[in-house]
């Protein structure tokens, strides 16, 4: 599983996760529907930068709690935490 990040058309950067095919890293089997997480606080809204949420790395937990990393406003670093299950639901 990858997080990334890219823009949509307000313009704004979210991020969204995509599972990849371990033997062809090249070929991705499914992407998150909707943004797994996206620009809704103030500061990162608002800043150098705003409207920004752009993924620098993650961290994934024996019980299954994942924790990602990221940039908001290109101001602050933060982490947010879901589960591994709960990004399988989202894919589409």
């Amino acid at each position: 599983m990858e997080v990334y990040h890219g823009a949509d058309s307000n313009p704004r950067y979210c991020a969204g996760a995509a599972l990849i095919d371990p033997e062809n890293p090249a070929r991705v089997l499914a992407r998150s529907a909707r943004p797994i997480l996206e620009p809704e606080a103030n500061y990162e809204r608002e800043g150098f930068f705003g409207g920004v949420v752009f993924p620098c790395g993650h961290d994934l937990c024996e019980d299954g709690t994942l924790t990602v990393y990221y940039g908001a406003a290109d101001e602050t670093i933060c982490a947010a935490e879901t589960s591994v299950a709960a990004l399988m639901d989202s894919f589409d």
